[in-house]
């Protein structure tokens, strides 16, 4: 597995290997790299409004342990890390069956200062966001920055990628 940066992230260009050939194959470029790639100022808003309703649904189905819209939504070959560190599809699956068993409900979710950063099929979003959350009555906000890489499959994005650090 390789590590490429993107966007100022660094990428391990095998999370993209169990996607269809022709996503293995798209170009990955930084806005400084290439004229051709779009910032969110120039995405057009059907992109961007199908970007963000596809992040919503991502974050939703994960505090409902909605598995039938997480198997949809995530490839085989989704990694996720944060600084506990790094998990595939599995453990992502995993973490949001424990976290519904144990009573956590997803109250609010927000998304500040969302960038944008499209070339064709690969899209990188960049935000902050703070969620609240309640457990047995009580009520506990997170939220920290958010590096999530989206890629489109047969029209649908589909969330391969994303990385959460603190503020």
């Amino acid at each position: 597995m390789r590590a490429l940066t993107l966007c100022g992230c660094v990428v391990l260009t095998g999370v993209l290997a169990a996607l269809p050939s022709r996503i293995e194959r798209a170009t990955i470029v930084t806005p400084a790299m290439s004229q051709g790639a779009s910032t969110s100022d120039s995405v057009d808003a059907r992109t961007r409004a199908a970007l963000l309703t596809a992040r919503d649904a991502i974050w939703r189905a994960w505090f409902a342990n909605d598995t039938a819209s997480l198997a949809r939504l995530l490839p085989r070959s989704t990694t996720a890390g944060e600084q506990r560190g790094w998990q595939n599809r599995d453990e992502i699956l995993a973490d949001a069956r424990r976290a519904a068993e144990s009573g956590q409900k997803l109250v609010g979710i927000r998304f500040d200062n969302t960038r944008i950063y499209a070339n064709g099929d690969v899209a990188v979003l960049f935000s902050d966001y703070s969620l609240d959350v309640s457990r047995n009555g009580k009520r506990t906000s997170m939220g920290g920055n958010a590096s999530e890489v989206f890629v489109r499959v047969n029209g649908a994005w589909v969330n391969p990628f994303w990385y959460l650090g603190p503020h």
